[in-house]
């Protein structure tokens, strides 16, 4: 009987991964269809790459709570029967193939890594989603090329989950490895176009430390463009001071 709810978890957590937010800030922000902007890609690092670091972390937070939320209701409602990290992995999963493949936009979605980055920062292991999320984010920084920083966040915490249900064996252990690792393969997949590009050399960078940089430079730039009349009236006072100079000789 407990497997017919975990259909309707499958089911319903799918039907929340339909739900695109970075179709929906698009539309809301700016009425536009992200589909058509930047690389096409209705996901987070199309954000980023359109309309800037804002939006791109609004975006992140949405798609976060979106599949985290499912997973963590999900394996506390399990977690009576020792199924917290099956039916954890199960929903979030689910929302991540909501996400990729959405019925409502015929099938045509995201690359899944926003959704996968809730599941993980919502689990047990969260403190290592948190951690490789600040080390992905310097290597963009000096890298640029979002793909790689979302592919290393999404295999540092496949492998790290992996090892920790080696080690701790809970009830059907084996079965969550299994979905871990067919995400994991999943997201790859998703970026071969991206992986293509770039062994070709043709990869398009995000540009994210020219956003970084204009983010914390717009305080030094008001302050040098309130600097620079000071400066003219000076000259205008030593112009004056040398023709009344000139007129006393």
């Amino acid at each position: 009987m407990i497997y017919y709810w975990f259909i309707l978890v499958v089911v319903l957590c799918y039907f929340i991964g339909n739900i695109n937010f970075a179709r929906v800030i698009a539309r809301v922000f700016k009425h536009e269809d992200i589909t058509t902007k930047g690389s096409g890609n209705p996901g987070t690092m199309n954000v980023l790459r359109v309309y800037g670091i804002g939006y791109a972390v609004l975006t992140l937070i949405l798609e976060c709570i979106k599949a985290g939320v499912p997973a963590i209701v999900c394996g506390y409602i399990f977690a009576g029967e020792g199924m917290f990290e099956l039916a954890f992995f199960t929903a979030g999963i689910s929302v991540v193939l909501g996400h990729n493949f959405p019925v409502i936009y015929k099938f045509k979605g995201g690359k899944g890594i926003a959704c996968t980055a809730g599941m993980f920062f919502f689990s047990p292991l969260w403190w290592v989603g948190l951690i490789m999320f600040v080390v992905c984010c310097i290597f963009l920084y000096f890298v640029d090329y979002a793909f790689l920083a979302s592919l290393i966040f999404v295999s540092a915490l496949s492998i790290s989950w992996i090892i920790y249900l080696g080690l701790l064996q809970p009830y059907l252990w084996w079965v969550c490895i299994i979905l871990i690792a067919f995400n994991w393969v999943l997201d790859i997949a998703m970026h071969h176009a991206n992986i293509t590009r770039f062994v070709k050399g043709t990869e398009n960078p995000t540009n994210f430390r020219q956003k970084v940089n204009k983010l914390f430079g717009k305080k030094e730039k008001i302050e040098q463009i309130e600097e620079k009349p000071e400066k003219e009236i000076i000259i205008e006072d030593d112009e004056e001071n040398n023709n009344n100079s000139n007129q006393q000789n």
